[in-house]
């Protein structure tokens, strides 16, 4: 007959004259001293209640993640809270590229949802959250700007709750699957340059700065920057050029090597195509399919191959062979010096517009955006060049099907995104 386990237990240590808490963890024997003496009893023992209140919540916490398959209990959703849902569903989250991003989204819902039940997922409810969290306030990392969180943000975090409760359904087959309420999607209207804003982009990249404009061209004219905080390397061309053309999402760009990879994407010469991942890559929701090089871009990758294979550098954008992890700030420079403060297609602002009223006399003054109601779209980031890419390609009258093909999305997709900014696919059905 198996021996009895002993449970938690305080014992004095002869040897050390202090408390100590004794367990057995995993079958064996564990032991921790304490800091107090013989006299110090009672502070002994309240520091055996922490350690007793912490296993506790341990065991929860794996329970929770791996609830028993056969108890009934699971099926009823009147009995299972939502904290329990998320922490079964943040461990399917493991290991995958999205694990970071739901435990933040499961962070803020558990501040809202804690000790409720997954019956009482209902719009109510799901509407009160949304409410809750607009009225909410955070700071960017190493930004004293403060913001509100935005519907946008609350209706991602949502769905995180709803796919939360799909697993659960998947996996015990609830009796009665409550539905989440989604906040109404916001308008698409994603931002684009035009081929002369991308080429002042570029040339901003490339260390320059818009010095005048000649006034008979109209051109600008560009005078290179002296004294670069940053060393002038070419990491900056070379992120703008692959995004411009190729429409790669800034993650997978800034980990693509020049050869095969087990989880990286990687440039295949042969085939004449952009992998953007690799075929052991983590499950994520985002869609990396492969893509042909861009009849432009692939001269420029051949050159910049042979140039860092000399050197012994795998990764196609590096900062003298360093992996580069972000790089928005950089590009945000650029876009400062390219003046790509005002859009080239409409002249509306990007940041910084005036709105025009009148004052007593009927003569224009400008307003602040705040008053006027102007929503700035800021400064563009690197994600605008997989917006530019999609943009141009439906204004030249590429297929709908072909540019999701070469983007990685649904056709669906790419019309409600990109529609409204390009009409070029609908010229026959006008016209007819």
């Amino acid at each position: 007959m198996a021996r009895k386990q002993a449970p938690a237990r305080l014992k004095f240590d002869l040897d050390r004259g202090v408390w100590a808490i004794h367990d057995t963890l995993a079958g064996k024997p564990w032991k921790r001293r304490t800091s107090h003496g013989r006299e110090d009893r009672g502070k002994a023992e309240s520091e055996f209640a922490v350690y007793l209140a912490e296993r506790s919540r341990i065991e929860q916490e794996r329970l929770l993640g791996a609830p028993d398959s056969d108890d009934p209990a699971n099926k009823d959703p009147r009995l299972i809270t939502v904290a329990t849902c998320l922490a079964h569903y943040g461990t399917l989250q493991v290991g995958t590229k999205n694990a970071a991003l739901t435990g933040q989204h499961m962070a803020h819902l558990l501040r809202h949802w804690k000790g409720k039940t997954l019956a009482q997922v209902t719009g109510k409810t799901c509407r009160s959250y949304t409410a809750e969290r607009i009225k909410e306030t955070y700071s960017a990392p190493g930004s004293k700007k403060i913001k509100h969180v935005k519907v946008p943000t609350a209706r991602r975090e949502l769905q995180t709750l709803s796919a939360a409760i799909g697993e659960w359904h998947k996996e015990f087959t609830l009796t009665a699957r409550p539905l989440v309420s989604l906040p109404e999607a916001g308008q698409a209207h994603p931002d684009w340059l035009t081929e002369g804003e991308y080429a002042r982009l570029l040339k901003a990249a490339q260390g320059y700065r818009w010095a005048w404009t000649d006034l008979a061209t109209r051109e600008p004219q560009w005078k290179r920057i002296e004294g670069l905080r940053l060393d002038p390397s070419d990491h900056m061309e070379r992120f703008c050029e692959m995004g411009f053309y190729s429409g790669t999402r800034s993650a997978a760009l800034l980990d693509m090597r020049w050869r095969r990879h087990r989880t990286a994407g990687y440039v295949d010469f042969t085939s004449t195509t952009l992998f953007r991942s690799g075929p052991e890559a983590p499950v994520s929701r985002k869609r990396q399919t492969p893509c042909r090089i861009h009849d432009k871009l692939l001269p420029l990758l051949s050159a910049w191959r042979e140039a860092d294979l000399a050197k012994g550098i795998g990764r196609v954008i590096s900062d003298h062979g360093k992996e580069i992890k972000r790089i928005s700030k950089g590009f945000r420079l650029a876009a400062i010096r390219a003046c790509l403060d005002r859009r080239e297609i409409d002249g509306t602002y990007r940041v910084g517009g005036e709105a025009l009223g009148f004052d007593d006399d009927g003569a224009d003054v400008p307003e602040t955006d705040e008053d006027a109601g102007i929503d700035e779209m800021g400064w563009p980031t690197p994600h605008i060049l997989r917006h530019t890419r999609a943009t141009l390609m439906l204004r030249a009258g590429v297929p709908t099907q072909e540019v999701a093909d070469y983007l990685g999305m649904t056709p669906a997709m790419v019309l409600k995104v990109y529609g409204h900014t390009a009409s070029e696919y609908q010229k026959r059905a006008a016209a007819a």
